[in-house]
């Protein structure tokens, strides 16, 4: 059965302290990021957890690539603890708005059309950066569109150390 198109983004409490500590430990000069584990019910995706960036993560001013082998050995915790699955990537946009560029669309369009992945669908939550705070936004991508989606997180708001 395909899933429904999705129209809302939940972070769960993990999930949004996983980012928090993050952009608070993060060199906020260059992207950071990780993936998003979680479940996808009919129009809704429940992030349960938030992944770290890993050791061997790529990590510039313009671009973020994430450490697979931190990013699986994350994955295969996650499946055992509650059988959540790899539903998309969370990233940061130090000095641009939480928009997914032309270099994100590519990559989503990479993933999306990946026949051994067999995403219906892949979530991006970006941050921009606007002192003292982070804005945070979620996108689906699917059939090659991006769409922006409600994002619903508990209330803690992400600042700058």
């Amino acid at each position: 059965m395909t899933p429904h198109p999705v129209t809302a983004v939940h972070l769960t409490e993990e999930a949004v302290r996983v980012i928090t500590d993050e952009l608070r430990t993060a060199d906020n000069s260059r992207e950071t990021g990780g993936i998003l584990l979680g479940h996808h019910v009919h129009d809704t995706v429940t992030v349960r957890h938030a992944g770290t960036p890993g050791p061997d993560a790529v990590q510039t001013p313009a671009y973020f690539l994430r450490d697979l082998a931190h990013a699986q050995t994350l994955a295969d915790q996650a499946y055992a603890q509650d059988h959540s699955v790899w539903i998309g990537e969370w990233h940061t946009h130090p000095t641009s708005r939480p928009v997914p560029s032309a270099r994100d669309a590519a990559t989503y369009r990479q993933l999306l059309n990946d026949p051994e992945l067999a995403f219906h669908s892949f979530i991006a939550v970006i941050l921009g950066q606007r002192a003292p705070h982070w804005d945070m936004t979620a996108w689906t991508c699917h059939d090659n569109t991006i769409t922006q989606v409600a994002v619903h997180s508990p209330p803690r708001q992400p600042q700058h150390q």
